[in-house]
């Protein structure tokens, strides 16, 4: 049976508002793409921001092993990848390979997509919660392909 429970209100509106923080770095990268000033300070914004919400699932994946009497020594340290992909991406941008960074930003946000549907599927995490996380991931990872689009005209 599919679960067709609707996505709660609060997370909605709450992961949609958190879309603004990924577009806002976009679209003044834009600007200054079409400006010819750089766009460093926005793309760094961008690449902290998206570290954080990394942190933030891999927070959710550890709160669920912290729920579940048979998690093991992987399910924790899985759940905290995300938080280091982050890390390395801010790494990367602060060493000079933006490009770099916002691929890593990129293909983790996706990769989480990934781990959440099938968590979803398998029962472990709520239906509804593999929905509101395709539609974010689509949101933030489109962000992504936009920096990397955009960021080497501001160079």
């Amino acid at each position: 049976m599919i679960d067709r429970k609707p996505v709660p209100k609060t997370p909605l509106l709450l992961g949609l508002a958190g879309w603004i923080p990924f577009w806002l770095p976009v679209i003044l990268t834009a600007q200054a793409a079409f400006s010819g000033r750089s766009a460093a300070a926005e793309a760094g914004l961008f690449v902290i921001y998206a570290a954080i919400i990394l942190g933030f699932l891999g927070g959710v994946r550890w709160g669920r092993a912290l729920s579940d009497e048979d998690s093991n020594a992987l399910t924790f340290t899985l759940s905290i990848t995300p938080s280091l992909a982050g890390l390395a991406a801010t790494f990367l941008y602060w060493a000079g390979a933006p490009l770099t960074a916002f691929t890593l930003v990129f293909a983790s946000l996706f990769m989480h997509w990934r781990w959440d549907t099938a968590s979803t599927w398998q029962s472990i995490l709520p239906a509804w919660y593999g929905r509101l996380r395709s539609v974010l991931t689509l949101g933030a990872c489109t962000a992504a392909l936009a920096m990397l689009a955009l960021y080497p005209m501001t160079v």
